[in-house]
């Protein structure tokens, strides 16, 4: 058995190392409601000498990790052909580069049942939370965090040196809530669907949010997107107070397409509709606010009380 052990370590660390071809850096990373998936299928050959690359999906990795695209059984991908292991008893995921904290989810691991994993979770250099610990094999398993809270790093502790890979990790990036005011400079946020042309609303500035760091071209309001986005300082926080001196980030929808929100057309007379407006800072992480709309006309046409 020590043979066996000693011939399977050999393996791995004699892989021939091959040169990376096109390595999409950027598109390492694939995000879905708001989770980011990291997978390593850009890069291709790789070996123990192919280090992952510096600032690889955006994050920063311990300089042991490496990778390789061929099959070795039992070290299977999760999602083909690409996965990383390290020379070490495991590594360290800096997620710091982001700018802002992560709920880490988990990964994916297979390999040797000689060892057994798990994650460790940080938040400015303290220990946040311990995973459960999972013995890979050869067909890949999620190993899930489950951590108490956000991390802005994430080690992977192995008891073992050398007997994982691991694959697509997924964390969550943390929404960043922000001040919206629908109809800026009105205190009544009524609408009439039949009547109003444009909508405006204001995603607010303050002393600490920058609206000019919103990709504008990710916002939506309730799914519908704006037909116009400007820089003006029209409303503050502060209920019907008008300017802050804090420039605000003005958009502006069709009457047509706000009357087209099943939560509008469907309000029961006098009562308020929520709109939620989502989208992203030029860094990509995840904005998200609201407020309330007051349509002082129903689906047919009866007028409802103004607010």
């Amino acid at each position: 058995m020590k043979n066996f052990v000693l011939g399977v370590v050999l393996v791995v660390l004699t892989l021939v190392s091959i040169s990376v071809l096109g390595v999409g850096i950027a598109g390492a990373a694939v995000s879905t409601d708001n989770a980011t998936v990291v997978h390593f299928d850009y890069l291709k050959g790789g070996g123990a000498n192919a280090y992952l690359p510096a600032g690889y999906a955006g994050l920063t990795w311990d300089p042991a990790w490496f990778f390789w695209s061929w099959d070795e059984d039992p070290y299977t991908p999760h999602s083909p052909e690409t996965r990383i292991s390290s020379h070490n008893f495991g590594g360290w995921i800096d997620f710091s580069p982001l700018g802002h904290e992560v709920e880490f989810v988990g990964a994916w691991f297979s390999g040797y049942n000689l060892t057994q994993v798990h994650f460790e979770g940080y938040n400015d250099g303290i220990l946040i939370d311990t995973s459960e610990s999972l013995a890979p094999g050869e067909v890949p398993a999620f190993l899930e965090a489950g951590f108490s809270g956000p991390v802005d790093k994430v080690v992977v502790v192995s008891t073992a040196f050398n007997f994982f890979c691991m694959d697509d990790l997924t964390y969550i990036g943390q929404i960043i809530p922000i001040d919206v005011d629908i109809k800026p400079g009105n205190c009544q946020n009524t609408f009439n669907p039949t009547r109003d042309d444009v909508l405006s609303v204001a995603i607010l500035g303050r002393e600490n949010f920058d609206v000019t760091g919103i990709d504008t071209s990710t916002l939506q309001l309730e799914g519908i997107e704006p037909i116009s986005s400007s820089i003006d300082d029209v409303g503050t926080p502060s209920a019907c107070r008008g300017a802050d001196g804090y420039p605000d980030l003005v958009l502006t929808f069709t009457g047509q397409d706000i009357a087209g929100i099943g939560a509008v057309a469907m309000t029961p007379k006098g009562e308020m509709v929520p709109l939620t407006i989502t989208g992203n800072l030029n860094d990509g992480q995840t904005i998200q606010g609201a407020d309330v709309l007051y349509p002082v006309v129903t689906a047919n046409g009866s007028r409802s009380p103004k607010k």
